[in-house]
This record gives structure tokens, C-alpha cells and sequence, in this order.
């Protein structure tokens, strides 16, 4: 709701106690003179707060799920039917599927007895309890076979076709948290917890299997309680169309680790308890970060054009030069063969994250696959007309400039490339050898290690390119060696001894669990 107020005099507001103001989107003053801010005890600054939770005229008084908890209904639990796929009746796919997502130290017992009860509809349920005290940013918990659910979240879900969405996925990864719960302490007594966020990864499987990316569907009952006592029921839905998939699939490829998301809640017995909660997250934006200050520092605009180019790599379509990304088929293709996405992540192409690709390559053999590329896109951007001036309304190549700065910027995260102390390259890392969430570790910090050096080569990319398109009479190839140069000489150095040794492997922090 907005509210619009204009008066032609002045307004004063006068408070004898405490004056505070919240905002989900921005707060704007704009004066035509001065503004006056004017403290005893000084001004602060520091990191926005939640607000507090909002009192309602209405009051959610039960919801209820059967999500995932029996294979008699629309929405199937993921491989209990494996007749398309096999001719035979086998277990293993429903097991090796539970394993990888719950952790290697689950037991085939365990999984089988999950198996048998869901096949039965004898699972026992989780209980759903309303919680009017979570802040904005916190969904939902799961803790001792409850799961706790935000009250203005569930009201605003009737409503808000994105509040529906984050709702489902609430209760999908705390449903996801309630299964881990019963493996390892109904099913079994081994105890512990998988260091994956195994609520996030049961719920990409769970769309997945279902497609639910590309279809409206409901998920739940709601009743809810009037300010005069009535009672109305009504049955939260995702919708196809809001948000789109691009949108859905941006939220689940990019997801904070787990350990961002544990907070101390006080149950209604008074005991506090330390839990993981549903947080509503971002994706990360170190490359959006660095791109929008070099392109300030080189006088070009920041805007979609060097925005989507720079994402490109994590999110590619098949269509190189479609001025676009796809996070849709990014996360639904990443681990098909032969797609664009397989190949940026895990196969021919993932030089374009300055890692070592697939195959026996060198350091120097990377290098030079890295040059070739980045000058082929360089070309492409300066060959690429501007329609509505320079550097304004059309592409003007920035689009394909930005795929460069993803790569140069990877060059200098730790979990890429290792570097020796005058930065030259040691080693070109490989993703397959990494653990997922440790290979993203380095790449949430604006402060880490490299991020001025990303900044400042990202810099002379976009001042390069600003300055040969200036030249609208020479062609591309005069200023492709300049851009060579650069790259040799000054990102991608090797150190002495280093350009024949095969490319590859990781260092300890980011190496990936070998599975017992």
C-alpha cells in the first residue's frame, strides 16, 4: 500500500518517546533546499533492522501440508515409481536419491523403512504451529517434529502470488528438515546433521521431479479467524506465471549456506533454543558489486546490458549472443550433457570461471583458452552496433564485455585460482574436485582477498573498451592485441615453472568430502 501526502505548508512532528520508521523497499527524503539531520548523542549508521512484527485484525489458526508425506496425491514423492525409468522393481534410486540428499551416513535401513512408510501413507506427520514473531526476513523453523511458520507471511500468501512462492518453499525445506530429523533419529540413532543444507537440496528435487517450475498448484490449507470471530478457509497456490520461472529459478540456484541461518527463538515453555531458520535470501553479488564500482571508476553506465553479461557465465542460454541470461534452464540443465550450463560448470567451458575444464589441460594451455575467448567477446562487443547513442539506449557490446569482466573477476577468487604472493598464478583449480558450499565461501566477502585487484582489471577492461569504441573508423582487430597484452602480462601471469603442469585439483578449504 502507498501513501501519498502533500501539503503546502510546513509539518512538524513532535514525539516525546522513541520515533522509529521501517521500510521493506527504500525511504527517499528530497528537499528543494537543505536537509537537517541533528542529534544529542550523534548520528548512526549501521545495517537496516527488521521491523517489528505488524499487529493483525486477523489471526491464522491452523495450516496444514501433505507435502511429500505420501505418493497418493498430485504432487509425487520423487522416485517411489521408477516404472518409466526401469523395468523392474528396485529401491535403489528412492535410496541413492535420500543419501544425497540427506548425507552418505544414512542407512539403506533407514531410507527402506522411509520408503515403506510413505508408500503406506503411514509416515507420521510434523505439526504445524503460528508463530506471530518471526521478522520479515525469517519464514519458518523446524525444530523436535514442529514445524513454526510466520504468521504474516501465510496471511500475505493469499494475496501476494511471491508470498505464496516463498511460502511453499518454507515448508517444503522444513518439511525436508523434519525427514533428515526422522532418518537419523526415528528411523535410526546415529544423531548429526549433513553439512549441505539438506532442506534446500529436498526441495530442488522435489520441483524437480514434479515440474512444478511450469504448472499453478496448491500446497496447503489455511484457516484463518476474522477480528469478529468467524472462521474462513482458503488454499495458498503457486501460480505459473508470478513469479516467473526466471525468477523462481534465480532464488533457488543462488541460496545462502546454512550457517547463515541460525538464530536463538524462545518456545512458548520459555526455553530458548538455537534453530535454522527459512531466511528469505539473496543471490550473491560480489560480481554485481565490483562491476557496478569499475563502471563508475570508467565512466560507463552500470545498467541491464553489462548486468546480464556479467551473470551470463553462472546462468548461460544456449544462444550466445542473446543479450540474455537463463536461470531457468541454468537450474534445470546444469547436469545435462552437452547444454550450455553443464558445460560452464562442470564440463569443456569452465575456463569461463578461470578454473581448469574437463580434459588434461596446463595451466598455459587454460591461459590461452581464456585469451582466445576474451577476445573473441571483445570483438563481438566492439562489432556490435550502438542504435540510440553512445554508451545510452542501445547494446553496444556491453553485454558481451560484461561475460569478460565474470571471467577476470573469477581469476582472483580463492576458490578459482591460487596465487603466490606477487600474484602471479600457481594453479587453476577444479570445480569437480571442490565441495560446493566451500567453493562459494570466498566470493560472499566484498572485502576478501583479490576483490581490488578484480576491480581494478575490470576497470581497465571497461576503459579499453569505452576507448576503441570511440574509434568507429579501425577495425576490432587493432585493439585485440592490446587486450592480449594485458591479459598476459598483467592477470593472467604464470609462475616461474608452473605453465606445464596439468591443471587442476584444489586447495584443503574448499576440497570435497570423500564419500564412505
Amino acid at each position: 500500500m502507498s501513501r501519498v501526502r502533500i501539503v503546502g505548508g510546513t509539518i512538524t512532528k513532535t514525539t516525546v518517546g522513541d520515533y522509529n520508521m521501517y521500510s521493506e523497499g527504500n525511504i527517499v527524503f528530497n528537499s528543494g533546499k537543505s536537509v537537517s539531520l541533528t542529534s544529542d548523542a550523534g548520528i548512526v549508521y549501521g545495517e537496516p533492522k527488521d521491523a517489528p512484527p505488524l499487529k493483525t485484525k486477523e489471526k491464522v489458526v491452523s495450516i496444514s501440508s501433505e507435502l511429500y508425506m505420501h505418493n497418493n496425491q498430485d504432487l509425487k514423492v520423487p522416485y517411489l515409481d521408477v516404472s518409466n525409468i526401469l523395468t523392474f522393481k528396485s529401491s535403489k534410486p528412492f535410496i541413492a536419491g535420500i543419501r544425497l540428499i540427506f548425507g552418505q551416513d544414512i542407512k539403506h535401513t533407514a531410507a527402506k523403512k522411509l520408503m515403506k512408510d510413505l508408500m503406506s501413507n503411514t509416515l507420521i506427520r510434523p505439526k504445524f504451529e503460528i508463530n506471530d514473531t518471526l521478522s520479515i526476513s525469517q519464514g519458518g523453523y523446524y525444530h523436535d517434529g514442529v514445524i513454526s511458520l510466520n504468521q504474516k507471511l501465510i496471511l500475505d500468501s493469499e494475496k501476494d502470488p511471491y508470498k505464496a512462492w516463498l511460502l511453499f518453499r518454507v515448508i517444503m525445506e522444513e518439511t525436508g528438515h523434519y525427514i533428515d530429523d526422522l532418518l537419523r533419529n526415528t528411523y535410526d540413532n546415529i544423531g548429526g546433521d549433513d553439512p549441505k543444507d539438506e532442506g534446500v537440496l529436498f526441495t530442488a528435487d522435489f520441483i524437480k521431479f514434479n515440474q512444478l517450475m511450469l504448472k499453478d498448484f496448491e500446497f496447503a490449507k489455511v484457516k484463518i479467524q476474522s477480528e469478529d470471530g468467524s472462521i474462513r478457509e482458503f488454499s495458498p497456490k503457486v501460480l505459473y506465471a508470478k513469479p516467473n520461472i526466471e525468477e523462481k529459478a534465480k532464488e533457488l540456484l543462488f541460496v545462502a549456506s546454512k550457517e547463515d541461518d541460525h538464530g536463538v527463538v524462545t518456545l512458548k515453555s520459555g526455553k530458548k533454543i538455537e534453530v535454522e531458520f527459512f531466511k528469505i535470501r539473496g543471490a550473491g553479488a560480489i560480481h554485481e558489486s565490483i562491476t557496478k564500482r569499475a563502471a563508475i571508476a570508467a565512466g560507463i553506465p552500470y545498467d541491464s546490458r553489462l548486468d546480464e553479461g556479467c551473470a551470463w557465465p553462472d546462468v548461460p542460454c544456449e544462444d550466445e549472443n542473446s543479450i540474455e541470461t537463463c536461470y531457468y534452464k541454468t537450474w534445470d540443465n546444469e547436469h545435462t550433457k552437452g547444454t550450455k550450463a553443464y558445460e560452464s560448470h562442470h564440463g569443456t567451458k569452465q575456463y569461463w570461471h578461470s578454473m581448469a575444464p574437463t580434459g588434461n589441460h596446463t595451466n598455459q594451455q587454460i591461459v590461452d583458452l581464456i585469451v582466445i575467448q576474451a577476445k573473441a567477446w571483445f570483438k563481438k562487443g566492439l562489432e556490435t552496433k550502438v542504435s540510440d547513442g553512445f554508451f545510452d539506449k542501445g547494446d553496444d557490446g556491453l553485454f558481451h564485455i560484461g561475460k569478460i569482466l565474470h571471467m577476470i573477476q573469477d581469476s582472483y577468487s580463492l576458490s578459482h585460482v591460487q596465487r603466490d604472493s606477487n600474484n602471479r598464478i600457481i594453479q587453476f583449480q577444479g570445480y569437480e574436485d571442490q565441495d560446493a558450499d566451500k567453493h562459494g565461501t570466498p566470493d560472499k566477502d566484498d572485502q576478501a582477498k583479490g576483490v581490488q585487484d578484480a576491480l581494478v582489471a575490470s576497470t581497465w577492461i571497461l576503459s579499453a573498451y569505452k576507448q576503441s569504441k570511440s574509434y568507429t573508423n579501425l577495425k576490432p582487430e587493432v585493439f585485440l592485441p592490446l587486450l592480449e597484452e594485458y591479459l598476459r602480462n598483467t592477470i593472467y601471469v604464470l609462475a616461474p615453472n608452473r605453465g606445464e603442469v596439468k591443471a587442476g585439483g584444489t586447495l584443503d578449504a574448499y576440497k570435497k568430502e570423500v564419500k564412505k
